[in-house]
């Protein structure tokens, strides 16, 4: 992935947000997603610059989480009290409270909510075995044959997915967002032509 690609939908992103102006609680959670999908992503095509390409899926997946927390917040207002809820739960547990997890919505959930099933137990589902330190991702990224590897270079088909899948994303979030958001159809239409040309779907 070239890095004028990118450099072109951050001029897009940049040019949205300074007209962008949010009025009411819904639209601001829109917003602050729609940002950290689209940081996530930009952090994750460092890292692969960088051939720090073992940790480039835990961002790229923490990125995917917030899209389909985007894709509930536009869904339905009422998941605002969803997040609300999680950090109240995390607030409890730090002062030492009993907290029931049981109680805030599952992972799973959040994806049917977001119309994203298939999503789940797709590429969310890749991107989790690339986070954990399964025999798998530790011989796929850690290893070159039967020894262990510290820096070895990647592989570059892996690197251009990942890049492509980063872009797609931040794309498909800045498009869906910037559409519920109203008005930006321009730019809307830019990003669209970058979500195609990463691969030609919303994830690639």
């Amino acid at each position: 992935m070239n890095n004028q690609v990118w450099e072109e939908l951050n001029t897009i992103r940049l040019d949205a947000f300074s007209k962008l102006c949010h009025k009411n609680l819904q639209q601001k959670y829109v917003a602050l997603l729609m940002t950290r999908v689209s940081e996530l992503c930009q952090d994750c095509l460092l890292l692969l610059k960088n051939n720090r390409v073992a940790s480039a899926p835990i961002v790229l997946r923490s990125a995917l989480e917030s899209y389909i927390d985007l894709m509930c917040v536009i869904n339905d207002i009422n998941y605002i009290d969803e997040m609300n809820k999680s950090f109240d739960f995390h607030k409890a547990k730090i002062k030492g409270k009993k907290v029931n997890p049981r109680e805030l919505m599952s992972i799973f959930k959040k994806f049917e909510l977001a119309d994203e099933v298939k999503t789940y137990n797709g590429f969310y589902a890749h991107l989790c075995r690339s986070s954990h330190g399964n025999l798998e991702m530790l011989i796929y990224f850690h290893a070159v044959g039967e020894r262990i590897s510290i820096g070895h270079t990647p592989n570059s088909d892996e690197i251009k997915m990942l890049e492509n899948q980063s872009v797609a994303l931040a794309a498909t979030a800045l498009i869906e967002g910037l559409k519920f958001l109203g008005k930006f159809d321009s730019q809307i239409r830019k990003l669209e032509h970058i979500q195609e040309f990463a691969g030609g779907g919303k994830y690639a």
